[in-house]
């Protein structure tokens, strides 16, 4: 019997999503990323202070990610509820309505098979929920989902609101994190390619609004200029192109590409579980057997069909490719010129980057990965033996993903079920706990 799409069926996937997320935060573990952005909740709740820039940036240069939408974005929410769970909760409803953004725009193009297939490899998929983490990356997921939604929206006919929102989706890009520039290049190519309708007078007042946002930044970077990037400074190689230069960063963009629509997974996640809560020895080491057969079983097949879905998505549209002379001719070919756009801008991203690409860097395109394979899922399901067959994939691929989330959130780099988020957070911010004492006092 094939899987059956269906509202309930959904709902339940979206629940266990839920459910995951509740694990990876109890168990999150908290380190020098996580105090940064606390830190600057703490003094927003405690102070009414916005802090005008977010984390240290260690893309290559030294300074701060520009903008207060990190500080607003966890202590808005911790101004209501003295918690940090406040902000975890927030970051999880933001990547929830990432996933309403992305179905808004793929039900234009795909049936109701390959849209139970999105809740699978979007919602539940350790990619995604492991980034529910208290730090700048995490936020990514809804910047590039709100930046796709608006730019679908403005593939038909310009829309004043829908290019104020583009515009402000990558100046919200820009404030979580440096790879942002991978969305103005997407950007500019859609415009190229005639895939982008924008409203003239929206577009500039996006703009507007997206400097205003960032005057606090340009006014604290004159008191204290190292908040501002010092190229060549930071943790990074310090030039333009280094990726470019020695090639093997390309390749490895290009990895990550296969990598994002597979089932093997961030480090921290695939490789660096920790098994000990256990505490049996002898079943520790006998499931770590079992589980790294299943893991690379599994994982190593979902790279087969990621290469193997994008080499068919390349065959079907070799002539898009060629961003430079490909106009768009009709809206049915928005998706998979969104998706070219999106290849392409990651492999210029990796050219230009000062640095080796981390994972971390790509995660602006994650979303696109899985569109290929999306799209052969709604391919089959117009055929009742590939329907059944790519059914069966399904239902391994939820288990697995589960399976995976509960392993990680109970016991991994930055999880541990033993030393539950909070606890955690009472120990290691010291004077950022005072949020909660302030609470009781009043």
């Amino acid at each position: 019997m094939p899987l059956k799409p269906s509202p309930n069926l959904n709902r339940l996937l979206i629940l266990l999503g839920f459910l995951m997320t509740a694990v990876y935060g109890y168990s999150h573990f908290i380190d020098g990323d996580v105090i940064q952005i606390l830190d600057k909740a703490h003094l927003m709740v405690t102070e009414g202070t916005v802090t005008p820039f977010g984390n240290v940036s260690s893309s290559g240069a030294s300074g701060n990610i520009p903008g207060a939408f990190l500080t607003l974005a966890s202590g808005g929410p911790m101004s209501v509820w003295p918690s940090p769970w406040a902000a975890l909760v927030f970051l999880a409803l933001l990547h929830f309505l990432g996933l309403l953004m992305f179905q808004n725009v793929l039900k234009n193009f795909v049936g109701s098979f390959a849209m139970l297939a999105l809740i699978v490899f979007y919602w539940l998929n350790p990619w995604r929920l492991s980034e529910v983490f208290l730090w700048n990356p995490g936020y990514i997921y809804f910047a590039t989902m709100l930046h796709m939604w608006s730019a679908y929206h403005l593939s038909k006919r310009p829309s004043f609101q829908f290019s104020v929102i583009h515009g402000l989706s990558l100046f919200l890009g820009l404030q979580i994190h440096p790879s942002f520039i991978i969305l103005f290049f997407i950007t500019m190519m859609l415009l190229w390619m005639k895939a982008l309708k924008p409203h003239i007078l929206g577009t500039l007042s996006g703009i507007v609004l997206g400097l205003l946002t960032l005057t606090p930044y340009f006014l604290a970077g004159l008191e204290d200029p190292s908040i501002f990037p010092q190229p060549g400074s930071g943790d990074g190689k310090g030039h333009l192109f280094f990726g470019l230069l020695y090639v093997y960063p390309l390749l490895k963009g290009f990895w990550y590409w296969i990598l994002f629509g597979s089932n093997i997974f961030q480090t921290h996640v695939f490789h660096q579980l920790d098994f000990s809560w256990m505490q049996l020895p002898t079943l520790e080491v006998v499931f770590k057997v079992f589980w790294t057969v299943v893991k690379y079983g599994v994982g190593l097949f979902g790279v087969g069909v990621s290469f193997y879905v994008n080499f068919k998505f390349y065959k079907a549209n070799r002539k898009k490719f060629n961003v430079l002379k490909f106009k768009m001719k009709d809206s049915g070919q928005w998706l998979s010129l969104y998706t070219i756009s999106a290849f392409v801008a990651a492999l210029i991203a990796t050219a230009i980057s000062t640095t080796l690409p981390i994972y971390w860097h790509l995660l602006y395109v994650w979303p696109m990965t899985l569109i290929p394979l999306l799209l052969k899922f709604d391919e089959f399901s117009a055929s009742e033996k590939w329907k059944v067959r790519t059914s069966r994939y399904l239902l391994v691929i939820i288990v697995y993903f589960c399976a995976t989330n509960l392993l990680a959130g109970i016991g991994s780099k930055k999880h541990d079920i033993r030393k539950p988020f909070h606890d955690l957070y009472l120990e290691a911010c010291l004077e950022t706990c005072a949020v909660e004492n302030l609470s009781r006092a009043q």
